[in-house]
C-alpha cells in the first residue's frame, strides 16, 4: 500500500506530461471500443442475413443440387427417405436434441416480360405457418401481408419496381415445371418486402409452398431444408447430429451444409473475425509507446531519487513495483476514460447506425447481403474486453522501463546527480 501511495502521489509530479499518457491510451481504448462495436454489429447483421436467407444454420440438400443449385434445378430434391415424403423427414429431424426448428424451401427460377425486356427473378416457396413461428420473412413485410394460400405472393420492394406493379396489383410470371415444361399463372401481390439489402430486394418473391408445389409439379418435396439450432455458433455440433440421423435414415445422397463455410465472403469474414482481438492487441500496443517512453523519461529524471531509495534499503522489486504502479495507474485510468467515451459513441451508433452510402453501394455492386445501415453492438462485454486489453497491455509494458530503474546500482546512480 505504502508503494501503491507513492506511484499515486508520483503521477502529479509533471501533471502535463501524465496527462499526456493518459490521453494517448484512451483515445486508442475508445477506438478499439467502437471497432469492436462495428465489426460484431456488422457481423451479426451480415451473418443474420445470411442465415434467414440462404443457409439456416445448416442447410440440407441433395448432393447433386448443391452443386448444380446455379441453375436452381428441381429435379434433385429432399423427398425424405425412401420416398417417404420430406414431412416424414421433417417429424424425423425435429425430434433431433440440438433442432430448434426448420424452415423447408423450394427455390426456382421465373420471369415476366415487361415491355421489351424480361425480368428475371427467383421465386421461393416457404411454409407459411413455420415463417410465421420461426422464420425472418413476416418481420420484413414493409406493406401488405404474407402470402396466405392459392396465387398470393410478397414480393422484394426493387423487384416491384423493376415489374411496374403495386400491391393488389396482378402479375403474370413464366417459369418451367419438373419436367423442364414452360408454364405460366397470374399472380396477386399481396406484400412488399424490405430488407434494404438489394441483392435480396431486387431478385425475390415468395408464395406459399403449397402453391409451389402445385405449378411445379412436385409432391412432398422441396429443394432444401433450413435446420436452426439453440446457436449459431454451434452450428457444427448441430451439423454432426444431423450427418448422424441422415446416415442411420439411408439418407446418404443428402448434403448438410454449415452456414460460415457455405459462402466465400462469410467464411473469410467469419475467420477474420476471430484474429480481430489480436488487431486490437496490436493497436493499443501502439497507444503503449507513449506510456513506455513518460516512464523512461521519469526513470532518468529520478535517477538519483532511485539511488537513494535503494541506499535507503528498498530492493530492487520494490522500486519495479513503484514505475510498474506508476503506469498501471495511468493505464487505467485512461482505459476507463476511453471506455467511457468509446461507449457513449458506440452507444450512439447502436440507436441511430452508421450510414455509409459508398460500401452500401459497393456491396450492391458485389451481391454481398450488407445492409446499407451498420448499427453497432452496445453490450457490457465489449466495454469490459476493451477495458482489460488496456489495462493489462498497459501494465506489462510497463515492466521494461520499470525493470532498467530496478537494475540501477545505489552508487552509480547517486554519482548521477552529482554529473
Amino acid at each position: 500500500m505504502d508503494l501503491a501511495r507513492i506511484a499515486w502521489r508520483n503521477l502529479n509530479r509533471n501533471k502535463v506530461r501524465t496527462f499526456i499518457a493518459v490521453l494517448a491510451i484512451a483515445t486508442v481504448v475508445a477506438i478499439v471500443v467502437f471497432s469492436r462495436g462495428l465489426m460484431v454489429g456488422f457481423s451479426d447483421s451480415s451473418f443474420r442475413m445470411y442465415i434467414d436467407n440462404f443457409f439456416g444454420h445448416v442447410r440440407i440438400t441433395d448432393e447433386e443440387y448443391e452443386i448444380r443449385e446455379a441453375l436452381l434445378p428441381l429435379e434433385y430434391t429432399v423427398d425424405g427417405f425412401n420416398g417417404r415424403g420430406a414431412e416424414d423427414m421433417i417429424r424425423g429431424i425435429e425430434e433431433i436434441d440440438s433442432v430448434e426448428s426448420i424452415l423447408p424451401r423450394i427455390r426456382f427460377g421465373a420471369l415476366a416480360s415487361r415491355d421489351d425486356h424480361l425480368v428475371r427473378m427467383v421465386g421461393v416457396g416457404v411454409d407459411i405457418l413455420r415463417e410465421r413461428s420461426h422464420g425472418s420473412l413476416p418481420g420484413n413485410v414493409s406493406r401488405g401481408r404474407m402470402p396466405e394460400e392459392g396465387n398470393e405472393i410478397l414480393v422484394g420492394k426493387g423487384l416491384l419496381e423493376e415489374l411496374g406493379a403495386d400491391i393488389e396489383g396482378r402479375v403474370t410470371l413464366m417459369f418451367s415445371d419438373v419436367h423442364q415444361s414452360l408454364r405460366g399463372r397470374t399472380f396477386s401481390i399481396v406484400g412488399i418486402k424490405d430488407t434494404g439489402v438489394a441483392a435480396l430486394d431486387d431478385n425475390f418473391f415468395y408464395l406459399p409452398i403449397e402453391t409451389a408445389r402445385d405449378m411445379l409439379w412436385l409432391e412432398d418435396e422441396v429443394t432444401e431444408l433450413f435446420v436452426f439450432g439453440t446457436n449459431a455458433d454451434r452450428a457444427e455440433n448441430l451439423q454432426k447430429d444431423l450427418r448422424a440421423f441422415l446416415s442411420e435414415q439411408g439418407g446418404e445422397q443428402y448434403s448438410t451444409v454449415v452456414w460460415n463455410q457455405a459462402d466465400p465472403f462469410v467464411e473469410v469474414y467469419y475467420e477474420m473475425n476471430k484474429i480481430m482481438n489480436l488487431v486490437y492487441v496490436l493497436f493499443i500496443l501502439m497507444g503503449t509507446v507513449v506510456i513506455i517512453s513518460t516512464l523512461t523519461m521519469i526513470v532518468r529524471e529520478r535517477t538519483s531519487e532511485i539511488g537513494m531509495m535503494a541506499a535507503l534499503g528498498l530492493r530492487g522489486r520494490e522500486i519495479m513495483k513503484v514505475f510498474v504502479l506508476e503506469g498501471s495507474f495511468m493505464g487505467i485510468i485512461g482505459s476507463l476514460l476511453g471506455v467511457f467515451v468509446g461507449g457513449l459513441i458506440t452507444f450512439y451508433y447502436s440507436i441511430e447506425g452508421l450510414h455509409v452510402d459508398a460500401f452500401a453501394q459497393m456491396s450492391a455492386d458485389l451481391e454481398l447481403l450488407v445492409e446499407p445501415v451498420f448499427y453497432l453492438a452496445f453490450n457490457l462485454e465489449n466495454l469490459l474486453i476493451s477495458f482489460v486489453f488496456g489495462a493489462v497491455i498497459v501494465a506489462l509494458a510497463c515492466f521494461y522501463p520499470a525493470f532498467k530503474a530496478a537494475k540501477m546500482e545505489p552508487v552509480e546512480a547517486l554519482n548521477y546527480t552529482e554529473e
